[in-house]
């Protein structure tokens, strides 16, 4: 550009400057609409079917081994960790709360280095942190390195589940946004079931050369972690306006790209924000809409993760060996694996956002009287499984629906990133909360465990969301009762772009 330009431009004034942006944003929102007519039907289809080949399969992998590598926690305690450690049951308890103590806090910073370095340089990275931290945790000998390490790998695992959803925001409509992150999703119940196979396996190597099982299982995962972190640098693709693959051409990037700027505007042709900026944080961590689903996730956190830890304990119970009770915890997640993606394609077919949260969560409820009334039983095994199959098949979904209604209903990139992490990083708080209830000398009844699971469940994960759906019903009445020009006379272009969700022009998604 010729320096001149640059000079002509600082003399303008303001409201030329402003007329001009506006002007921009219209020939814009003009091309957009032209390349809406030429996306449709069969093309449309195609260019969907690539970024489902092309951008997915590379998240779920990762995120598949981000979650085994949490999970390995559960089995690592049958094979052996508590002797070797010299730990106790309440020291097992702490070293697994510190995990979510750093996990709360190691979200929002991660995604907003995630806004300002893109998904091919820094979700790589993670994972490879991952892979270093996994292996360091298999080669400890005391509570403290336990710990430590514990602590470490929150922090670089916080990153990955808010990273890897925002990328999908960036790549698909709203209306395929949350099917698509259901399957991506299912790469957790995938792990559930990936887990208790692996570990299987490896547990085969107890005792081999002198270690213990869980040693085989850190050092062995950590390790095809790392591998696979940095054949990802190479794999991965960026948002649609950094890619410079072949696969998409001229047209198809421009199309993404806009369909993603105006995607919050309606018909409006208003854009929203795309920059790097500490006010859209801001705005995310004062967002009620944060915390409402928080509070949602929050519970999920607190009974996924405390079902999960003493998963293997509660099958073992039922008379299996350690061994074979690693491979009976895989086929309820197998279960959930589909229920998730089932959910997840109902949702946007009937654009059901509450719906998708109840149903699932009713489902897990059943499963937990059932195991309830059964679990004291060991003649009854198989209506105990059947229990474990709903839990598991009703709580997987919900992670994926409460992420794609909270980016959903958060307009401006900046804002939708910052807000996606903070919602991830409060909810898992309920972690320490789901490691600490389910109290070993109580097994296995756990009456503590189920009973808090069961209460919230039915308090935050059914009844709230039905509140919340017709408090956002309320919101949108409210806004539809306003005309075009009485928006128009009352907000600026610019003021309603810097609005995001909370323009009088957005609809939050029921």
């Amino acid at each position: 550009m010729d320096p001149s330009d640059v000079d002509d431009k600082k003399s303008i004034p303001q409201e030329e400057t402003s007329a001009a942006a506006s002007v921009l944003v219209v020939s814009e929102y003009d091309e957009y609409l032209s390349l809406v007519n030429t996306f449709q039907g069969e093309r449309l289809k195609k260019l969907i079917r690539k970024i489902d080949l092309r951008v997915l399969p590379q998240l779920i992998l990762l995120y598949l081994l981000s979650y085994t590598d949490r999970q390995n926690v559960g089995n690592a305690k049958l094979f052996g960790a508590l002797a070797d450690l010299g730990m106790s049951g309440q020291d097992w308890n702490t070293a697994l709360s510190v995990f979510f103590v750093t996990y709360a806090l190691g979200g929002v910073p991660s995604n907003m280095a995630l806004k300002r370095y893109g998904p091919k340089i820094w979700i790589p990275l993670l994972m490879t942190l991952v892979g270093i931290v996994l292996v360091c945790t298999g080669l400890q000998n005391n509570f403290g390195g336990w710990t430590a390490f514990r602590l470490l790998l929150g922090l670089v695992e916080a990153g990955m589940f808010p990273g890897c959803s925002f990328v999908l925001t960036s790549w698909y409509s709203p209306k395929e946004l949350h099917s698509r992150m259901t399957i991506f999703y299912s790469g957790a119940s995938a792990a559930g079931a990936f887990s208790g196979i692996l570990a299987y396996a490896i547990g085969h190597l107890d005792h081999k050369w002198g270690y213990r099982g869980w040693r085989f299982i850190y050092v062995i995962e950590g390790t095809f972690t790392v591998v696979v972190a940095v054949l990802a640098y190479f794999v991965m693709y960026d948002t649609p306006a950094k890619v410079t693959a072949k696969w998409l051409d001229d047209d198809e990037k421009r199309y993404l790209v806009l369909r993603h700027k105006f995607s919050a505007g309606g018909d409006s042709g208003i854009a929203e924000k795309e920059g790097f900026s500490m006010a859209y944080a801001v705005q995310a961590c004062k967002s009620p809409h944060t915390y409402a689903i928080a509070v949602i996730e929050f519970t999920i956190a607190v009974v996924v993760y405390g079902i999960s830890f003493v998963l293997p304990t509660i099958i073992n119970n039922l008379g299996y060996s350690a061994a074979k009770s690693q491979a009976m915890s895989a086929p309820p997640y197998i279960f959930a694996c589909i229920v998730t993606i089932f959910s997840g394609w109902a949702a946007d077919r009937y654009k059901q956002r509450m719906l998708s949260i109840v149903i699932p969560n009713l489902m897990a409820v059943a499963g937990f009287v059932i195991i309830i009334a059964t679990v004291r039983y060991p003649d009854l095994p198989g209506v105990t499984l059947l229990g474990v199959f709903l839990v598991a098949g009703g709580l997987y979904p919900i992670s994926p629906a409460v992420m794609a209604w909270s980016a959903l209903n958060t307009a401006g990139t900046m804002k939708r990133a910052v807000g996606m992490a903070l919602m991830v990083s409060f909810s898992q708080l309920g972690g320490i909360m789901g490691s600490n209830i389910y109290i070993s000398s109580t097994a296995p009844e756990y009456p503590v465990g189920f009973g808090l699971s069961l209460g919230m469940l039915v308090l935050f994960a059914i009844i709230w969301p039905i509140i919340y759906y017709f408090l956002l019903k309320r919101v949108n009445k409210k806004r539809a009762a306003m005309s075009l020009e009485e928006i128009h006379a009352k907000y600026t272009d610019e003021q309603l772009a810097e609005m995001g969700d909370e323009s009088p022009l957005f609809r939050y998604s029921t």
